[in-house]
């Protein structure tokens, strides 16, 4: 509408006065509407022990949408992943009225070229016995590109001798009315014309397997009007992959992932394991796709050094500037102490329903398996048994330790405790604490968390205020430390947690 105005503007004085008409009207009309009126939430009720009567989500966006299963491009089929939670609609952070669209390079000036119906093309062998072709790509494709053209190459590059050459593609990238051409022959490479001849616009490394970047997705997927190219950037021994992301940015190049290290912007990557995979996918409706990464599950050595293992669920999302790794998600725990971490993790993301629900299933889930260290062992020597086709039979698995689940449940009574106690919700609160203190007395292996939740409770009852409260729970999981072992430690496998005293009270 606004595009409308701003045209009737522009045709002259007649309809400038028609143009303030309408927008006085527009005032008028707007004046007379009712004003909105907050609707207050409902009270939730008091919690009960074995089931809990469901409040309204605290969470933003309350549904649950269904996120399309990952494949290595992108997919228009909504099915959810086996054995994941499904990720909830969330409100986004990134307001899409204020994008921004991304600086067009200046009007391409390309060279002009000549016909190349008898190019010589042998250049394009870059196999590894024609090591000079190898060593000199680079400047012989932009002598090709300075001669004949961008179109010239891409056809070439379908001739029998560019076996070595992938992934070529012609576009325009930078949106100046001219195709770039990106292609892999050894490195990655994206050319394009500049001050009237062709340039090197990115240069990406091979990995270390000698194999260059290739194309997993090019598409504008937040709506700058600029393409973003989705590469696949190397391959590991053990199938470990990265992908990195880039997009014309007005002057180069960038990748748009997130850096963790300011002397190389982009050096950000993406990582998934042999198993893993990426697909883009708008989650929250808002018109801009965000990007999914299931991790998978490593396979040789990786495996058995980190396991238990779990699919991991990581939503990247697009801030204005970056995509940047957002809400987390494991498929179901398999182990009990995986439901307590993951119930962690919810109240992390302030999913505080969703926690109540993980902290519940970790005390009265039958089906959730024991862990220790011992046991650990055992899943590794049975791993290894499998691996090698031993005849030996499996090693016995060791008994359960007696001490995990009463530990782990009281520990989860303890976060019930304090959830409700920082949502204001003091008769559920109280219901858990006196819960705890009932099921977990002075001879339990669960006392000392009752001891942590008497600390906290004291303190919140004298101050009121949870800072106080949380504090007086970290000093004594800092006087504790063994508290924290069955929570989350190095014999948790590489994906767990290792828990701090400062993680046993987030609200600060």
């Amino acid at each position: 509408m606004l595009s409308s105005f701003l045209f009737l503007i522009e045709r002259g004085p007649n309809m400038k006065r028609l143009f303030i008409f309408f927008v006085t009207l527009t005032i008028l009309l707007s004046a007379c509407s009712a004003p909105t009126v907050d609707i207050p939430a409902a009270s939730p009720g008091p919690s009960t022990e074995a089931t809990r009567t469901r409040r309204p989500s605290r969470t933003p966006g309350p549904t649950k949408t269904l996120i399309p299963s990952h494949t290595p491009k992108s997919s228009n089929t909504i099915t959810p992943i086996p054995g994941l939670p499904i990720i909830p609609t969330f409100t986004p952070t990134f307001d899409v009225r204020t994008i921004v669209t991304a600086t067009p390079a200046p009007k391409a000036e390309c060279p002009k070229v000549t016909s190349a119906e008898n190019a010589d093309l042998e250049f394009l062998d870059l196999s590894f016995e024609k090591k000079e072709n190898r060593w000199n790509a680079e400047e012989n494709l932009l002598n090709f590109l300075n001669q004949y053209g961008a179109k010239a190459l891409y056809d070439a590059a379908k001739s029998p001798q560019a076996n070595d050459i992938h992934d070529v593609l012609l576009q325009d990238l930078t949106n100046d009315g001219e195709p770039e051409i990106a292609m892999g022959a050894i490195w990655f490479y994206i050319f394009g014309c500049k001050n009237g001849k062709y340039e090197k616009l990115l240069f990406l490394e091979p990995d270390g397997y000698l194999h260059p970047a290739s194309i997993f997705s090019v598409k504008d997927i937040n709506l700058d009007n600029i393409p973003e190219m989705t590469l696949l950037t190397g391959v590991l021994s053990q199938g470990g992959h990265t992908y990195q992301i880039y997009a014309w940015n007005g002057e180069r190049f960038a990748n748009l992932l997130v850096s963790g290290d300011k002397d190389y912007p982009d050096s950000g990557r993406i990582w998934v394991e042999a198993t893993g995979k990426i697909h883009y996918t708008d989650i929250n409706n808002d018109f801009v796709q965000e990007l999914i990464l299931d991790s998978g599950i490593p396979v040789w050595s990786i495996y058995h050094d980190g396991l238990p293992w779990r699919n991991e669920r990581t939503v990247y999302s697009w801030n204005g500037k970056n995509y940047e790794p957002g809400h987390r998600e494991f498929a179901e725990p398999e182990f009990r102490f995986q439901s307590i971490q993951d119930g962690d993790l919810a109240l992390s993301q302030q999913e505080y329903d969703k926690a109540i629900e993980l902290y519940q299933q970790a005390i009265f889930n039958a089906e959730l398996k024991t862990y220790s260290s011992e046991i650990r062992q055992n899943l590794q020597y049975a791993w290894l048994n499998g691996l090698n086709n031993s005849t030996q039979p499996t090693p016995t698995p060791p008994a359960p330790d007696p001490a995990e689940y009463p530990r782990l449940a009281a520990y989860a009574y303890y976060r019930m405790v304090i959830l409700h106690s920082f949502l204001g919700e003091t008769e559920a609160a109280q219901v858990k604490y006196a819960t705890l203190q009932e099921k977990f007395p002075v001879e339990s292996p669960g006392h000392p968390y009752v001891e942590m939740a008497t600390d906290f409770w004291n303190a919140y009852q004298s101050s009121g205020l949870m800072y106080e409260a949380c504090a007086a729970a970290i000093a004594y999981a800092d006087a504790h430390p063994e508290i924290l072992i069955p929570l989350g430690s190095d014999y948790h496998g590489m994906q767990s947690h290792q828990y701090q005293p400062a993680d046993v009270c987030p609200f600060r």
